[in-house]
């Protein structure tokens, strides 16, 4: 168990296992320490990942675990710029702290939008409440114009229904003729040329009561959008209202988080103390990594690299002499 732990911080903080192993326990306690600062640094943000995918990216729980492995993986990735660092770099210390003050602000941004959700959705009603007021009139007059343009169109059509009705009811029959014509052969040219023509009238049905079918389709089509809009502008409140607050994103809570957190000190101060703890664990590899002495792990990775070196310097200056 305890080798498993080893090898689970050598591979999470980048320390080669086998000259860990063959280091003193001093240089295993500082692997283990390292780890145990990055699990509590990774949990966080996992946990911030998937609340995040799953509440703002609308993710099932399979792409929400997805994000928060992805959140661990970078936050991985960022602390072994610190670990891995031989020596003291002041550049890197200072562009730590510069990523953990902005990761420590978004982190609990993130947080105080799941701690203060009711209070988030209590100011989130409010404001949906205020956009629905604007919004309403001008809806509803558009609604209103609607209807009044479905209105005169069944007005026209209802006219012109009435009309063919009229029409139909004085002439239901009307005189259709069709004629027939008899053909003789031409004793000189051979054609066949027409010699008489027989016509009579036949009594049908008026055409223009297809047309009254037809309008009463027309009417029904038209009267049931009536009653469609009728019902929208009735309901158009609480339409607005699902609208409005299906559309809410990460942004727009920010903003009431916000008013949330200025218009109340208790509110700010819990954010405030989450801000300091996040940028406390943020900073906690840092502070470990800078407040070590360098260890026989350390030394060993020095006498490599400087070996190394003058291995090179060796060949080169014996290429020079050649």
């Amino acid at each position: 168990m305890r080798d498993l732990w080893l090898k689970s911080g050598c591979f999470l903080t980048g320390y080669n296992y086998d000259i860990v192993k063959n280091s003193s326990e001093a240089s295993a306690k500082t692997v283990k320490r390292y780890l145990s600062a990055m699990l509590i640094v990774s949990a966080l943000w996992g946990f911030i990942g998937f609340a995040f995918t799953r509440r703002y990216l609308h993710g099932s729980y399979l792409i929400a675990s997805l994000g928060s492995l992805m959140m661990i993986i970078l936050v991985v990735q960022i602390e072994r710029q610190i670990i891995l660092t031989v020596g003291k770099n002041h550049w890197a210390f200072g562009f730590r702290v510069a990523i953990g003050i902005i990761m420590a602000i978004i982190g609990s941004l993130i947080l105080d939008q799941v701690i203060f959700k009711e209070d988030i959705e209590k100011n989130k009603i409010q404001n949906v409440q205020l956009s629905v007021n604007e919004i309403l009139p001008v809806k509803t007059q558009e609604l209103s114009q609607q209807i009044e343009q479905i209105d005169n169109a069944i007005a026209v059509k209802e006219k012109e229904r009435s009309a063919l009705i009229e029409e139909v009811g004085k002439k239901p029959m009307i005189i259709s003729p069709s004629s027939v014509v008899k053909y003789q052969k031409d004793t000189v040219t051979g054609k066949m040329i027409a010699v008489d023509q027989i016509v009579t009238n036949q009594s049908v049905p008026n055409p223009k009561a297809e047309l009254i079918l037809r309008a009463d389709q027309q009417l029904k089509t038209l009267r049931d959008q009536k009653n469609a809009m009728e019902n929208e502008k009735l309901n158009i409140r609480q339409l607005l209202e699902n609208q409005l607050q299906s559309k809410v994103g990460f942004l727009d809570e920010l903003k009431i988080l916000f008013s949330v957190l200025l218009s109340s000190g208790i509110a700010l101060f819990v954010w405030s103390l989450l801000f300091l703890f996040f940028l406390s664990i943020e900073l906690f590899v840092l502070v470990n990594k800078y407040g070590d002495s360098p260890n026989d792990y350390d030394r060993i990775i020095l006498h490599q690299v400087e070996t190394r070196i003058r291995m090179l310097n060796n060949i080169a200056g014996t290429e020079e002499k050649k």
